[in-house]
């Protein structure tokens, strides 16, 4: 089975040059690129983009905090695939767990993590924790769609 999954490298992780370093990681993972472009970040895509989290936390200075960390800034979006394994789970297994104070060491954001969710929570700002990954087929499409636009989803034909 040949599946496929987003990963987007967020500001923090441009800001501190760990953009190849993270994609050769995936790569020793046994991931291929099947895309890969860098693109600013715009109000109305971000928002979108963190629309479940905003509603799910219910943290009012949470969608000031979205825009200050990202609008106007770079992230580079890769689609891998992996022939061998469930590109999805796996890729947020290399990831790592969401804090990166509480990831495994082994992990990309237990190897470069330098942020905790206390002290952003504290700081009313976004968690910097370098990488998003999609966590279903469903919301590989429907970033694939918010992020690049219909065609990139009808040509990569992303399937079950």
């Amino acid at each position: 089975m040949n599946q496929q999954t987003l990963i987007l490298l967020k500001p923090d992780a441009l800001k501190r040059q760990l953009d190849q370093k993270i994609v050769d990681i995936f790569l020793r993972n046994g991931f291929h690129i099947v895309y890969q472009r860098k693109v600013k970040v715009k109000k109305d895509i971000i928002l979108h983009h963190y629309q479940e989290v905003i509603d799910r936390l219910k943290l009012d200075y949470l969608p000031q905090a979205i825009l200050n960390e990202f609008e106007h800034e770079l992230v580079s979006i890769i689609i891998f695939s992996h022939h061998h394994h469930d590109a999805i789970a796996l890729g947020r297994q290399v990831i790592g767990a969401t804090d990166p104070s509480k990831a495994s060491p082994e992990t990309i954001r237990g190897q470069f993590g330098e942020d905790t969710l206390p002290r952003s929570i504290e700081e009313k700002r976004m968690l910097r924790n370098l990488i998003h990954a999609s966590d279903s087929m469903e919301a590989v499409r429907r970033e694939c769609q918010l992020w690049l636009g219909v065609e990139l989803n009808q040509l990569l034909k992303l399937q079950d």
